[in-house]
């Protein structure tokens, strides 16, 4: 397996919890999202942390051929991690109509930048590390 299927996994099954968690939110069952929430909002940190502390770590310090954008990924997952700290906030305070809207921005950001990572990021990552080596790291995040 590559770090791209390995990662392009994680992504789909972030993914379906996202769509699971606007459902709950949508029907207004809030108790019921508060628990998917955290269920997602702990995946998606565990997704990053796979990332930031050893695919993009390692990939830093690689040969590899100059064109390195764990920068930009980076910013994006922090822009990721205020939007869902604003959604946990909206859901605290029941609003729907501003969790929705949250998520639409959430669910955009997210789609362009799986992407980027899917298209780009992962396939570099392919190329300059042992495989193997990062996705057993990974797994034991």
């Amino acid at each position: 397996m590559t770090i791209n299927q390995f990662m392009t996994q994680d992504h789909k099954a972030c993914d379906e919890q996202f769509a699971q968690l606007e459902n709950i939110v949508d029907a207004g069952n809030f108790e019921g999202a508060d628990l998917m929430f955290d269920e997602f909002q702990a995946h998606m940190l565990k997704h990053f942390d796979m990332e930031e502390k050893v695919m993009f770590e390692e990939f830093n310090t690689a040969n590899h051929d100059g064109c390195n954008p764990t920068g930009i990924m980076v910013m994006e997952h922090d822009q990721i991690r205020d939007l869902m700290s604003k959604m946990k906030e909206s859901l605290n305070s029941k609003n729907k109509d501003q969790f929705l809207g949250l998520s639409e921005n959430l669910l955009f950001i997210m789609q362009q930048h799986n992407m980027k990572e899917e298209q780009i990021m992962y396939n570099l990552a392919d190329d300059a590390l042992n495989q193997e080596s990062v996705i057993n790291k990974m797994k034991e995040i």
